[in-house]
């Protein structure tokens, strides 16, 4: 079984970028609906995501945390785009239902799923703007302590299962907020993070062959079956990234791969950032495209915009988008560990970026809630910051998941 959705790159980048005059959606207090879609969650996932399965571990955990009354932050990792749907799994498992934040774009992908997402407990932020709204409804939402709060530390999806992206300010920001003032009231905060980690379900020797011949043929290429899988996935990641070279710089680069992609990024967005004022020296790439879209935007929102600049801006965001995609593959990611798992993701990462299709193939997914990280009301300034615990925690987790569950491609 395979999920598949296609879109181009206007469409794709459509998705995430939303050129509109912000406005806060609130989120619902009522659980009738999301009680309703309980039972057919999983159902829903596996034919939309290719989802086939799912398992939760440490939910006696969390179970604590609400039995004590506490302030509850949920922090996963961001692997996939479902992964908000998935933790609602996780509802019937401790017997709350949970609020989410979400980008604003989930919320202008029609009336259907605005209405949904809203009755599963999500409410907007903008992710290109100082969003005061958003952030005191999330500090509320953790004071009132009537439902944990899931908030995405690393601000994206990564697309790769077994590391980290950087994790963003924004959320011990609001977490020490609401703890400080939670405090003043008698109660506690505590945060959980939750290490989702994805298990490829499927044949692999079924699904190798085509998916490589895919790509291949996308390059011209007869495919390559005289090489092993982990050396045809490299080939065809050089080949990819030779035909971007090509468009932005005018001919193929020389030198290590990921050197190349370094020098591909900065070829995207520095004529973008020095057009729009926005050096981007010393800065990581979420937080260079970030800045930029939150310029063009506003250009986009004004209706004194002429369709010629409109055009430009578009064509911008699209780039922006394409170096954020670009950014967000890790370094030496197969060669660190050749298995199924990883070898899938890259596979899966040059479909979206480069063929822009997305391909759900069967995995099953295993959900563990940690320990419970107590925020004091008072910064600690002599141990570690809270997101460096955050960040501490979930990457034991997700390495012991990757360890435990990543296949080796002998099977």
């Amino acid at each position: 079984m395979e999920a598949q959705t296609q879109s181009g790159l206007a469409t794709e980048t459509a998705e995430v970028i939303v050129a509109e005059p912000y406005e806060f959606v609130p989120p619902k207090s009522g659980t009738l609906v999301a009680t309703l879609m309980q039972p057919v969650l999983p159902g829903h996932l596996k034919r939309a995501w290719g989802i086939v399965g799912h398992e939760v571990r440490g939910a006696e955990k969390l179970r604590a945390s609400l039995a004590a009354g506490h302030g509850i932050v949920l922090t996963p990792n961001h692997v996939r785009d479902p992964d908000a749907m998935v933790l609602g799994l996780l509802t019937k498992y401790v017997n709350s239902h949970f609020h989410f934040m979400a980008s604003w774009h989930v919320f202008k992908q029609g009336w259907f799923q605005r209405f949904l997402v809203r009755q599963l407990g999500a409410f907007s932020v903008h992710r290109e703007g100082l969003d005061k709204t958003s952030l005191n409804t999330a500090i509320n939402i953790i004071i009132e302590a009537r439902r944990p709060l899931v908030l995405f530390p690393e601000g994206t999806v990564s697309f790769h299962n077994d590391k980290l992206s950087p994790l963003q300010e924004g959320t011990s920001l609001i977490v020490q907020r609401a703890a400080k003032k939670r405090g003043a009231m008698g109660g506690e905060v505590v945060v959980h993070p939750v290490a989702l980690k994805y298990q490829f379900a499927g044949d692999l020797e079924e699904t190798l062959p085509t998916a490589l011949a895919d790509l291949e043929r996308e390059l011209s290429w007869e495919p390559q079956t005289e090489l092993s899988p982990m050396d045809r996935v490299r080939k065809i990641g050089i080949g990819l990234l030779g035909l971007r070279e090509v468009e932005y710089f005018g001919e193929a680069q020389t030198g290590e791969l990921f050197e190349r992609l370094d020098r591909l990024i900065n070829r995207i967005l520095e004529p973008i950032e020095q057009e729009w004022e926005r050096p981007g020296e010393g800065r990581g790439v979420y937080e260079r495209v970030k800045a930029l879209r939150t310029v063009m935007l506003k250009e986009l929102v004004d209706a004194d915009t002429s369709t010629a600049r409109r055009e430009h801006c578009w064509k911008q965001l699209r780039d922006c988008t394409f170096a954020l995609h670009l950014g967000s593959y890790p370094a030496d990611y197969l060669a660190e560990e050749p298995c199924a798992e990883r070898l899938l993701e890259t596979i899966e990462r040059f479909e979206h970026d480069f063929k822009f299709v997305d391909r759900f193939r069967p995995h099953r997914v295993v959900m563990e809630i940690g320990d419970a990280i107590a925020v004091p009301v008072q910064r600690d300034r002599e141990g570690p910051k809270l997101i460096e615990q955050i960040e501490s925690a979930l990457s034991i987790q997700i390495a012991a998941l990757a360890k435990e569950l990543n296949q080796p491609l002998s099977h």
